[in-house]
């Protein structure tokens, strides 16, 4: 043992993630809360924090909750809440988390995150009914916006190349 040193050697994971969210869903611009359950299975208490790495450009962490005591044999929750700028495109996204203590070895443990909801997933149905064009919910087609929106620059760069 080193003089003056604290540190301990740590054998196996005391300290898991019983509860973590499947996908944390959010919204360009905004911020979203979740939350994750840390249990001690350990035999003397630990003063826990939550760290991150691997956090996309776009993502921050606005709050992990701070460090708790975890007894030993009890789980805590900590509540995460992260922020996603404009900017960022939709799709999803991963960072990792994990346990911060002097008594453990850190497992990390991976949180998507998906920027701009369901990005036009269709949803199965069991309607055996007719499957006509009537059926489409409206966020799977781009729809006349698209449509719009195309004519709109197409006129603008006729006006300004000066086309008739």
């Amino acid at each position: 043992m080193i003089p003056g040193c604290h540190a301990t050697t740590v054998a196996y994971d005391r300290i898991t993630f019983t509860d973590t969210p499947p996908i944390v869903e959010i919204e360009p611009g905004s911020e979203a809360s979740f939350d994750v359950t840390l249990r001690n299975a350990g035999s003397q208490y630990a003063d826990v924090d939550i760290n991150t790495r691997s956090i996309t450009d776009g993502i921050s962490i606005i709050d992990n909750d701070g460090s708790k005591l975890v007894d030993m044999g009890k789980s805590v929750t900590y509540q995460i809440t992260i922020h996603v700028s404009e900017g960022i495109a939709p799709g999803t996204y991963q960072f990792e988390i994990a346990d911060r203590s002097d008594i453990d070895v850190h497992t990390w443990e991976t949180i998507d995150v998906r920027v701009g909801g369901k990005q036009g997933v269709a949803e199965p149905t069991d309607d055996s009914e007719d499957r006509g064009c009537e059926s489409a919910e409206p966020w799977n087609s781009p729809g006349l916006g698209v449509i719009a929106v195309a004519a709109v620059l197409l006129l603008a760069y006729r006006l300004g190349s000066g086309r008739p």
